[in-house]
């Protein structure tokens, strides 16, 4: 679907990029469908009409979010091999326990404390608030500003959100 000629019309404001309706489309996550794209083609041209200087803020929304998205794959593996958390737990290494003369009689155990010679650590290194997440709630932060200046999207936004409830995941719609 083509954005209508008068919504890449140049302005004092700025003018969309062929690509932008799809950047678009990707950045809210809407359905790749005839309908849909008229929408977005129909609320780039409003924008164009009403406040051209908010196509320069829409672009610059769409290129962090591409920018994030780039950061997103290209994220790495250290990022998914990060530890969540290890423990660890056995005797010292050298101890009498590690080499197996800790006492073996009930009565011996109370003379005898092993858990001194036990050794016990944990190690934890990724947070919940990982460099991913982050990025992904920078994203959600500027998809909606993208919303606030084309608000005629929000429809297709509340419906993608309800058809993926109904589904349990992205609604791969056809038109």
């Amino acid at each position: 679907m083509t954005i209508s000629s008068n919504a890449l019309s140049p302005s004092s404001g700025g003018t969309w990029q062929q690509q932008d309706q799809e950047a678009i489309r990707q950045c809210l996550a809407l359905p790749a469908t005839v309908p849909c794209l008229d929408a977005i083609g129909r609320a780039m041209a409003d924008l164009l009409r009403q406040h051209p200087a908010g196509v320069l803020s829409a672009r610059a929304l769409l290129d962090a979010v591409a920018l994030i998205d780039q950061q997103l794959l290209n994220g790495g593996c250290e990022q998914e091999q990060a530890i969540q958390k290890r423990s660890h737990s056995g005797p010292i290494a050298g101890s009498v326990a590690a080499a197996g003369d800790a006492p073996l009689q009930k009565a011996d155990v109370i003379a005898y404390d092993t858990a001194l010679l036990r050794e016990e650590s944990e190690t934890t290194y990724a947070s919940p608030s990982s460099p991913a997440m982050a990025l992904l709630r920078q994203r959600r932060r500027y998809a909606e500003q993208l919303l606030l200046l084309l608000p005629a999207l929000n429809s297709w936004m509340q419906f993608t959100a309800e058809a993926a409830g109904l589904l349990g995941t992205t609604p791969m719609l056809r038109g």
